[in-house]
């Protein structure tokens, strides 16, 4: 999920240089995984359609955010303090202060409970054809005659250190939960979303919250692509169980600040051959694989020798995730910053985030969909319970990514499908897909809006 420690107000990156070591080529036309899932006649592959992504992020089901889901948290013994390197507010703290064994059965009960049929009934019924599923990195004894049991980069198993501590158990939840979309015809976005180490400081969405990230290095490197080689593997020799995943993200929301980020591109880099390798190993077909999919170039900003254009990690086959939220402070784009009137909200939104589309376009960043949205704007633009002007805001920030608006976007996750804390302070509509829709801020019909007009 989001970074609250950055406001995501960064202007996208000038057109970069790639690396001079690595030879450029032009792109490819097709999408390998999203090409494959417009196109597929494969037996059990979800057919995408030519609308683009209607989707919701799953948010909290295996990564989980304490704020998501306060009350179940506390039940399980996690903690809520104001800095949350010093208590029990991530998955990692919570295994270690829990003990492994309490802790695996802690999670067991939450991921048994939290997204169920019912959840994803719900989601059909409300025309959504797409979900992004945040998973952390461990796939265990994926290999052997027992059971394969976990998730994270802690779903694969072996590339977690002794020291380190997270909930086991994960990955038959996992499994059942994409079988479960995949019968639904709902595709999947698999989304890598904590690393080794943690990417960011001070965020339980990284797993570990801790006050300086541990992950940008070449050790922790090799443990990332170790999961995602493992989890591809599984995505193509399970069919019946991941036969509707599309993509795998590497990496979610890095720090924004490229200084921050040393050696992204090798990592990108390693993402990509771990990733075909496994393909290559298995005989995968060009237009059966998935596509890699990374973080916009326009999500960082800062010195250009440091930055990483994803585009260069692979020749094509690549899909790219923008993340916009308002809440946080002004996102900026070429075409300006966003002000605090909801007609700045609205053309910021209708223009394809303000430019980021074409920006990303002109740096080979395409196609692009908005990974991360939701409904709470700029502080003071409108409240809580205005819903002509969240009805309004919402509209605008999914035709700006939709096909239909002309922007060249592919289309978008809501961020996110369901909370279950309390509403008490009125946000809960505002970030919560089935909330929102049960409470009339957003259409019945993910295909569908209140005001078509809201961009002309």
């Amino acid at each position: 999920m989001l970074s609250v420690l950055v406001a995501i107000a960064a202007l996208p990156l000038a057109v970069l240089a790639s690396p001079a070591a690595i030879p450029i080529t032009p792109m490819r036309q097709d999408m390998r995984g999203l090409n494959r899932l417009w196109n597929s006649t494969l037996a059990g592959r979800a057919i995408f359609p030519s609308g683009g992504i209607r989707g919701v992020n799953v948010g909290a089901w295996f990564v989980f955010e304490p704020y998501m889901a306060i009350d179940e948290w506390s039940s399980m013994g996690g903690e809520q303090c104001g800095d949350c390197t010093t208590c029990a507010s991530d998955e990692f703290s919570l295994t270690r202060k829990l003990g492994q064994t309490q802790a695996n059965t802690a999670f067991a009960k939450h991921w048994s409970t939290f997204i169920t049929q019912d959840d994803v009934n719900l989601m059909k019924q409300y025309g959504i054809n797409s979900v992004r599923l945040s998973i952390l990195g461990r796939v265990s004894a994926m290999f052997t005659s027992t059971p394969p049991s976990l998730i994270g980069f802690w779903i694969i198993e072996s590339t977690v250190l002794s020291n380190e501590t997270y909930p086991r158990g994960g990955l038959n939840y996992l499994r059942a939960g994409c079988k479960m979309f995949r019968n639904a015809g709902i595709s999947v976005l698999l989304d890598l979303h904590a690393a080794p180490g943690a990417q960011v400081s001070r965020n339980p969405f990284a797993g570990r919250c801790v006050a300086t990230p541990g992950f940008w290095n070449q050790a922790n490197f090799d443990r990332m692509n170790n999961a995602a080689a493992q989890l591809t593997t599984l995505i193509h020799n399970e069919p019946d169980n991941f036969g509707s995943v599309w993509g795998l993200e590497a990496l979610n929301e890095p720090p924004t600040d490229t200084n921050d980020t040393p050696g992204y591109f090798t990592f990108m880099q390693g993402f990509v051959n771990a990733v075909r390798g496994a393909e290559n190993s298995l005989g995968i077909a060009d237009a059966n694989r998935i596509s890699a999919v990374f973080m916009d170039i326009s999500w960082q900003w800062g010195n250009p020798q440091n930055a990483a254009n994803p585009a260069f990690a692979e020749n094509g086959g690549n899909a790219y995730d923008s993340h916009l939220y308002y809440s946080f402070g002004a996102p900026c784009g070429p075409n300006g910053c966003v002000s605090g009137t909801l007609s700045s909200h609205i053309n910021f939104a209708c223009t394809g985030g303000g430019g980021r589309i074409q920006a990303d376009s002109d740096q080979l960043n395409t196609p692009s969909f908005l990974g991360e949205w939701w409904l709470l704007p700029l502080a003071g633009t409108f409240g809580n319970f205005d819903q002509t002007s969240a009805r309004a805001f919402g509209d605008a920030q999914k035709r700006g990514y939709s096909p239909e608006g002309g922007r060249g976007g592919f289309g978008w996750y809501f961020w996110s499908w369901k909370m279950t804390n309390s509403d008490s302070d009125g946000s809960n509509h505002m970030r919560s897909y089935k909330d929102a829709v049960a409470q009339g801020y957003l259409p019945s019909n993910a295909a569908s809006y209140f005001n078509a007009n809201v961009c002309s």
